[in-house]
């Protein structure tokens, strides 16, 4: 348990959910290898709350995690824009939104899972 417990927290984890995000949002859009019973919006959801719940164990400055899901998200969007046609990817600001939200709920289980408290994040102890 413990050595799961340590992959998790590794920041190779982190990079490579990271690359890992980078690599499916750069495919052409069908050729994205994800269960088809889930949205769009859901696959956002899912992937950056990985990535805000990985990048947490390498810092612990949530606001700072926070900012970087959102602008990453919001990078890959822009990188989707300037594909070419044939990848039929473009920009979207739901799946911004999405990521943002998803980055909020990987935040909550990072919380949940280190059993942490957010008013202690917040200067309230």
């Amino acid at each position: 348990m413990k050595t799961i417990i340590q992959t998790i927290q590794s920041k190779y984890i982190a990079i490579l959910w990271t690359v890992l995000i980078f690599i499916l949002c750069t495919l052409p859009s069908e050729n994205i290898p994800l269960p088809s019973s889930l949205s769009d919006k859901s696959n956002h959801l899912i992937a950056f709350a990985g990535f805000t719940f990985f990048w947490l164990y390498q810092s612990s400055k949530y606001w700072l995690i926070l900012l970087i899901t959102v602008l990453y998200g919001i990078g890959i969007e822009f990188w989707q824009a300037i594909l070419p046609e044939f990848f039929h990817r473009g920009f979207d600001w739901y799946d911004a939104l999405a990521d943002g939200i998803g980055g909020i709920i990987g935040l909550a289980i990072y919380l949940i899972f280190n059993k942490k408290k957010l008013p202690y994040y917040l200067g309230n102890h």
